[in-house]
């Protein structure tokens, strides 16, 4: 794939000299080239190649124009992949500004932009700033129909919270509430929010100890849209460790069965910080449960998982 990336990027270059230059066409250019070096799965290296593209774009139009969006939210996706929560979070806030600078705060993007921003602040452990931007959307989209997919989109966000206070009850009503809704769209975006509901509502039941119902939502996320970056858990559990110390970094492989989603096997190839971190979390992650994609009934097969894993400050 080097050769095809270089080619990419030599192509975004003489572009640049074109009489005709638009900064658009000069965008989706740097775009493919990012999206091809994505593929040589070279994650360390991705935030410099997106940075690089961001100065040449910068070279033919202004600071918060909107040809620079995506290659913002690029940015912050490649940060996340890092595990870099802290830098993603603070891209993220970039591309909400650029998106109501541009578009207005209540266009889609600008609240798509912020519920990222919620879920990648949460992920970072800052709640507060993760709580100020649900609270805004929420007034931003108050006046939007019940079933409206981006009022959804914040309903969920709000069980989430609920999840992370333990209230499970009143998270359960939420979700079942919206995965009813969402199910039987026709649209990706809203069938993908009824995958992450099921997952939510698994979560919930293996946290209660139902393990029947907890297979019973898993399953109903067979034939909805898989995740569009390759497989991600429908829900982690996680052990209270932090408290005793065992603060960490650690990459993981996982063999993951494609016939229930369950985690059959967890290799250590890499870690940071206190050496027991890995070795908890790989017990931690055997609890984790993925969507299940063979065809019901089928034996199907393992498919191996790279998973970063960190409760380091970040």
């Amino acid at each position: 794939m080097q050769p095809a990336f270089d080619l990419a990027w030599q192509a975004a270059e003489l572009y640049e000299k074109a009489p005709n230059y638009k900064a658009s066409n000069h965008e989706r250019l740097l775009l493919n080239a990012a999206d091809i070096f994505l593929q040589i799965q070279n994650p360390s290296r991705t935030p410099d190649i997106l940075q690089k593209a961001l100065t040449a774009i910068g070279r033919h139009v202004a600071d918060g124009a909107p040809e620079t969006i995506a290659l913002n939210e690029q940015l912050a996706k490649s940060y996340l992949a890092l595990g870099d929560k802290a830098k993603a979070k603070l891209i993220y806030e970039r591309v909400a500004m650029l998106y109501e600078k541009n578009y207005g705060a209540d266009s889609v993007g600008s609240v798509n932009a912020q519920l990222e921003l919620v879920r990648t602040a949460k992920a970072a452990r800052d709640d507060a700033t993760a709580q100020r931007y649900l609270d805004r959307i929420d007034g931003l989209t108050k006046s939007l129909s019940a079933d409206h997919p981006i009022r959804l989109q914040v309903e969920f966000e709000q069980a989430m919270g609920a999840i992370d206070a333990g209230r499970d009850s009143a998270a359960r009503a939420q979700l079942r509430s919206i995965v009813k809704q969402a199910r039987e769209s026709e649209s990706v975006a809203m069938r993908s929010l009824a995958r992450d509901t099921y997952g939510m509502l698994a979560f919930i039941a293996h946290r209660e100890g139902d393990p029947e119902t907890e297979d019973r939502m898993v399953e109903a996320t067979r034939g909805l849209p898989a995740h569009a970056g390759g497989p991600q858990p429908l829900f982690r559990s996680a052990p209270k460790i932090v408290e005793n110390g065992l603060t960490g970094s650690a990459m993981m492989e996982l063999l993951v069965s494609t016939a229930d989603g369950k985690v059959k096997e967890v290799r250590i190839l890499e870690s940071s910080g206190n050496p027991n971190y890995a070795s908890v979390m790989s017990k931690s992650i055997l609890n984790w449960r993925f969507q299940p994609t063979a065809t019901k009934g089928a034996a199907g097969s393992l498919v191996t998982v790279r998973q970063s894993v960190s409760n380091a400050a970040s």
